[in-house]
């Protein structure tokens, strides 16, 4: 990765300083709300989980109302709002549809989606997320775009935000497979 000689105060409440050179971006300006109601006959029921945004899971609960489902478009990011302190979210590889619960938000502007989805995950990220929710309990909270779209996020030219993504997957399976040569030995 790129050492960076200067950097600034990020302005953001869950990141100290970023490289001098990069920008902060409220989410509005990235992501716009997609509230479109389709029913899971037209569109393929999708799963929102720490797996991401994947077609839906056997162990899903499903409702008997698959017509009361929300849009979700390859590109969309989507957020389950039942579990987002769990990092239960992710850019969709699907067109297809969700439960009501999920924030599904679209891209407007020029970045690259990957670095948004890893950036989202991220454990400072999701509990800046969370701490603008509101609920009674943390199984009964809930975070809205409209709390959703006012928090920062760090915005870094768009091919650093290719690197970014780039190192990061070669470093997760650099460590993917250590983990998996570390399972072979110590298997009986």
């Amino acid at each position: 990765m790129e050492r960076y000689d200067s950097y600034k105060p990020s302005g953001i409440p869950w990141l100290k300083e970023i490289p001098a050179h990069w920008q902060t971006r409220k989410i509005r300006s990235l992501y716009a709300l997609r509230s479109e109601k389709v029913s899971d006959k037209d569109y393929e029921p999708l799963s929102v989980s720490k797996q991401g945004v994947t077609p839906q899971l056997e162990d899903a609960v499903k409702t008997d109302n698959g017509d009361n489902r929300k849009l979700v478009r390859k590109g969309d990011f989507v957020v389950n709002s039942r579990s987002d302190r769990k990092g239960s979210c992710g850019v969709s590889e699907f067109d297809g549809s969700v439960s009501v619960i999920n924030i599904v938000t679209y891209p407007i502007a020029d970045f690259d989606s990957r670095y948004f989805h890893l950036m989202f995950r991220s454990n400072d990220y999701i509990e800046e997320f969370y701490r603008l929710g509101k609920g009674i309990v943390a199984d009964l909270w809930t975070t809205k775009f409209d709390e959703m779209r006012n928090i920062s996020v760090p915005f870094p030219p768009r091919e650093e935000q290719e690197k970014i993504v780039e190192f990061l997957s070669t470093k997760t399976l650099q460590i993917d497979a250590q983990q998996r040569e570390r399972e072979r030995v110590t298997a009986p």
